[in-house]
C-alpha cells in the first residue's frame, strides 16, 4: 500500500481507504486486521487508523471477535446508487462487445405488459437483416428471451401469456416444462428456427441485487453459424456478460 500524500489530481488517502473497503467487500466474510494487512500489503498500525475512521462513520462494523465487515452506512449508499442504475445504459457496452467479438446481433429485452420486447439492439455486420428492432415484441414461448422470462419471472406474471401461446402453437404443458427445466439447469435458453426460418438465438438472465429478473441478454444469428450448445464460445460469452451486468446491479449469485 502506498503512502498518504496528496497526488496532483486526487487525495491518495481516500484512494487507499477505498482499496481497503473493496478488499473487505470482495472477501465476502469478516476479516481481522492481520488478514487485511496482508491483503492490502501495509502495516497493521497504518491500517488501524483507516479502520477506526470507517467504524466511526458507519462504513465498517467491528464484530465481537475484532473482525471487520461492511457497515450499514456503506450498504445504504450502495442501495441509493443502485436505484439510479439504468439497465439499458449498463448493458450497452456489453452488447457492442459481444457483437464485435462474434459478429452476431446482440440485444437486450425486458418484460412489458404484453410480454418481452427489445429495448436495445446492436446489429451484426452480416448480410442478413433479421428484421427485429428496438420495440419489437417477441413470443414468450418461441423466443430465447421469452423463455428466460418464462423461467425466472413469477408465475403470476407469465402464466396467462404462456397458456395463450401453448394453445396457439399446439405445445403441451409437459413439453414446455422440459424447456423451462433446461433453462433453470443451464442458465440460458436457445431457439432454432422457431420465429424465423434459419435463425437461431440464445439468451440468458440478468438479475438485480434481490435476485429479481430484470432483463434478458440475447445473441441472434444464422442457424448454421450460431452454436447454441451449452459448451460453445457463444453461450460462454453470453453467460459471462450477463453475469457481469448482474453483478453491477448488485447480484451475488451464479449460473
Amino acid at each position: 500500500m502506498v503512502g498518504e500524500e496528496t497526488k496532483s489530481q486526487g487525495i491518495q488517502s481516500i484512494e487507499v481507504g477505498m482499496d481497503i473497503l473493496k478488499k473487505i467487500a470482495e472477501a465476502g466474510k469478516p476479516l481481522s486486521i492481520s488478514e487485511l494487512a496482508i491483503l492490502c500489503e501495509t502495516s497493521k498500525s497504518k491500517l488501524h487508523r483507516y479502520l477506526t475512521s470507517f467504524v466511526r462513520t458507519g462504513m465498517l462494523e467491528k464484530n465481537h471477535d475484532a473482525r471487520y465487515i461492511l457497515g450499514t452506512e456503506i450498504i445504504r449508499l450502495g442501495l441509493k446508487a443502485s436505484q439510479k442504475l439504468n439497465i439499458t445504459e449498463i448493458a450497452a457496452p456489453y452488447l457492442i462487445e459481444m457483437k464485435e467479438i462474434l459478429n452476431e446481433t446482440a440485444a437486450l429485452a425486458i418484460w412489458g405488459q404484453n410480454g418481452p420486447f427489445f429495448v436495445s439492439w446492436e446489429e451484426s455486420n452480416g448480410p442478413v437483416n433479421i428484421g427485429i428492432k428496438v420495440g419489437s415484441q417477441v413470443s414468450v414461448t418461441q423466443s430465447a428471451a421469452g423463455r428466460v422470462f418464462a423461467t425466472f419471472l413469477p408465475n403470476e406474471a407469465t402464466d396467462k401469456k404462456i397458456n395463450q401461446e401453448l394453445d396457439k402453437f399446439s405445445i403441451s404443458l409437459d413439453q414446455f416444462q422440459s424447456t423451462i427445466d433446461f433453462v433453470k439447469t443451464n442458465g440460458y435458453a436457445y431457439v432454432i428456427s422457431t420465429i424465423l426460418p434459419g435463425i437461431s438465438a440464445i439468451a440468458s438472465p440478468i438479475f438485480d441485487r434481490s435476485s429479481k429478473l430484470v432483463a434478458s441478454l440475447t445473441i441472434i444469428g444464422l442457424e448454421h453459424k450460431l452454436d447454441t450448445s451449452e459448451n460453445s464460445k457463444e453461450v460462454h460469452l453470453l453467460k459471462e456478460k450477463s453475469r457481469m451486468i448482474s453483478q453491477l446491479l448488485g447480484w451475488n449469485g451464479n449460473f
